[in-house]
């Protein structure tokens, strides 16, 4: 998403040619979480340490491990945050450095642009397929998860913002997915139990049957592993079923990551128009049962969700929303019962039309 600003709106200190915003939320009182904070500035350095090492030709295994050089030309600056939502100044290496090439941050940016338009041709235009498939993981890493947070990246010589919502998740997902009949994928809930470097596997604690599976994971997401030491984990790979039709085995696992259980905030509904009057938020936890499917309700509105993921969970929220707007909220009073005329009456205290459909 692009929004036009005037050049001279972008006012760096000396030595500085990038403003990174964070906006909505906590952000809109010029505040940010320090966990949310850390792990896009990490990733952020991590993806500068991608652009560099294509830009010296140098190769990079399955783990990023910077050289001394790559950490002196190829280090990110923060300045002083400024107000403004949250706004960051970058800069690169060295103050008094001459940048060789296209400046690294003007080349963030074209990656930003990427994947805010959702552009697979440009993307490869920067990174070629290898890399692009590693700086999709990191971004992966710090998108953000509440729907009302965006950050925004400006350059000197590109001072429009190129801004970056959780929508951006879902063109990720599509591009890191295997390339598999999607009945072939199965993402699976675990306790973590072992990390086997050199065999390339993780081994898990499946809560419904109580059995450790092996886990053979892709090279490429050996780094994602390390941040997921934390419990539980989703797994998702290729998978091969036992005789009683449960998980045995994970092949090709293209996605490990720490189970997330920050509110799931709604806005609005996508297909409909329609908007929250005040932002719901929705706290996930994992079914008691089999401790494999993400759960939120909210009784007032007749809400009760469940999916393996939290984007498929996110999409099952928005689809029942929907259907209780249309089937509850958009009927006469007379087809409605007492129960129906009083779920009918809280939505609308909840949600309204948006005014580009009024």
């Amino acid at each position: 998403m692009m929004t036009d600003i005037a050049a001279s709106s972008l006012n760096l200190p000396a030595g500085f040619s990038a403003l990174l915003t964070i906006a909505g939320d906590e952000a809109d009182h010029h505040e940010v979480r320090a966990e949310s904070l850390a792990a896009l500035l990490s990733g952020l350095q991590r993806l500068a340490y991608l652009l560099g090492a294509v830009e010296c030709g140098q190769e990079i295994g399955p783990r990023l491990k910077p050289s001394r050089a790559m950490r002196e030309h190829f280090s990110l600056r923060c300045g002083i945050p400024a107000m403004g939502s949250y706004a960051l100044p970058l800069g690169v290496g060295l103050p008094d450095e001459l940048e060789v090439g296209p400046p690294l941050l003007d080349r963030m940016q074209r990656l930003w642009t990427a994947l805010a338009e959702q552009d697979g041709e440009a993307l490869r235009a920067v990174l070629p397929d290898a890399m692009a498939q590693r700086a999709l993981r990191e971004f992966n890493g710090f998108l953000p998860k509440a729907t009302g947070l965006r950050f925004g990246l400006q350059t000197l010589s590109s001072p429009a913002p190129v801004v970056l919502t959780w929508r951006a998740s879902r063109f990720i997902a599509d591009r890191l997915a295997p390339r598999v009949s999607e009945d072939a994928v199965l993402t699976i809930t675990g306790e973590l139990l072992r990390i086997d470097f050199a065999a390339r596997q993780v081994t898990i604690l499946f809560p419904p049957t109580r059995r450790e599976i092996v886990c053979t994971y892709l090279p490429e997401i050996e780094d994602s592993i390390i941040e997921s030491r934390k419990e539980p984990i989703q797994v998702t790979g290729r998978f091969v079923l036992d005789e009683d039709g449960n998980p045995s085995k994970l092949m090709d696992v293209s996605r490990i990551e720490p189970v997330d259980f920050s509110p799931l905030v709604v806005t609005e509904l996508e297909k409909l128009l329609v908007r929250m009057k005040t932002p719901l938020e929705l706290v996930p936890v994992l079914d008691e049962e089999s401790q494999q499917y993400l759960c939120v309700s909210d009784s007032a509105l007749g809400l009760d969700a469940f999916a393996l993921t939290r984007d498929h969970l996110f999409d099952e929220v928005q689809e029942q929303l929907s259907m209780l707007w249309r089937e509850y909220a958009l009927a006469p009073d007379e087809e409605l019962d007492d129960a129906a005329r009083l779920l009918k009456a809280r939505l609308h205290a909840r949600m309204e039309v948006s005014r580009a459909e009024a």
